[in-house]
């Protein structure tokens, strides 16, 4: 079947229609039973990015010029920074095992190459053939996920009481967005806590934490009409942040079009939890099953519209994993993070 490949400078309307096909097809198809993205959600996927990044978006059309596959690069935004990119590559199932997300691949390691990039990571999910499809092509595993799942309405009920057990020394703090004046320099320090995260093989990047940055990273998520809350565990001996976590909600339902107001509802229910993390001279207490039954104990009382919350593990990371365990979170699913090394 005759394609044409077309990069993306300034997606269009139509340009974005097209990826929200092929998209929420593959979604449908791979991962049935989860929401799909609302036509917002994938427009500020494509015009937004975080600081240090940049994206390279490719769109594939059929016979019919209806999109059929879609690539996005996240490539450093400048010089330095370990020149480490990553891919999220798609092509709609009904047109699959074509050629097409082999030309399309080509194309992304022939333009990562060209940034002079070191590295180009993807994530598939384990066990499909998108594992058979990188590993012929000279990617190599680097990182096992497993993605966990809790139901709101399942939470022990020891769990929703946690927030109430005295953690001597420390307070709980909460705030929407980026933090507050008086904690963004020691919140920028406890982000950098989790740099001794497990990451498997996996080549990544060490991120330079400061305020601006912590600022910047809140806007983004603004941006692109998700809700970032935060809650943090502060030292009672000089108030900084000993640890946090962090947890996004979906955007409001979109103006409509494809995958309207019924794949927004569903969108909307489902959280996303992010990073937690404690800082090194405060592990050992316990924070970060403190701070997380906090989070959820918030959207029990604050957010009844959401049902449910997501997150994803690196499997080497035995503490979180039980953690996650404790609060009442089921697997999902299971998912790999491949890496190529690219030409020098």
């Amino acid at each position: 079947m005759p394609t044409k490949q077309r990069r993306l400078t300034s997606p269009t309307a139509d340009d974005v229609r097209a990826w929200h096909r092929v998209r929420s097809a593959a979604l449908a198809h791979d991962r049935p039973g989860d929401p799909l993205p609302t036509l917002a959600h994938v427009r500020a996927s494509l015009t937004t990015v975080g600081p240090g990044s940049r994206l390279a978006l490719w769109l594939v059309h059929g016979a019919n010029d209806e999109g059929v596959a879609t690539a996005k690069l996240r490539l450093p935004a400048a010089e330095g920074g370990g020149r480490l990119a990553s891919v999220e590559l798609t092509v709609h199932p009904a047109h699959r095992r074509m050629g097409m997300g082999s030309r399309l691949l080509a194309t992304v390691v022939a333009a990562a190459t060209e940034e002079n990039c070191r590295r180009l990571s993807t994530e598939v999910l384990a066990g499909t053939p998108g594992e058979s499809f990188l590993a012929t092509r000279e990617f190599v595993p680097a990182l096992r996920l497993t993605w966990q799942r809790l139901v709101l309405a399942e939470i022990p009920e020891r769990i929703v009481k946690l927030p109430d057990v005295p953690h001597p020394g420390y307070r709980l703090a909460a705030w929407e967005g980026a933090p507050p004046d008086a904690l963004a320099e020691s919140f920028a320090a406890a982000r950098a806590a989790l740099a001794d995260m497990p990451s498997g093989g996996l080549e990544v990047s060490r991120t330079r934490w400061d305020a601006e940055r912590v600022r910047m990273t809140a806007e983004l998520a603004a941006r692109r009409g998700e809700r970032l809350l935060n809650h943090a565990a502060i030292s009672e001996a000089d108030g900084s942040v000993a640890g946090y976590t962090k947890l996004t909600l979906p955007a409001e339902a979109d103006e409509g079009g494809d995958g309207g107001a019924g794949d927004a509802s569903s969108a909307r229910a489902r959280a996303k939890q992010l990073d937690t993390a404690v800082v090194a001279a405060h592990r050992g207490h316990g924070l970060g099953l403190w701070l997380k039954s906090a989070m959820l104990r918030h959207l029990l009382d604050a957010h009844p519209e959401v049902t449910e919350v997501v997150t994803n593990t690196a499997d080497d990371n035995r503490h979180m994993l039980a953690v996650n365990a404790a609060l009442g979170f089921r697997p999902l699913r299971r998912t790999v993070a491949y890496q190529l090394t690219l030409p020098a």
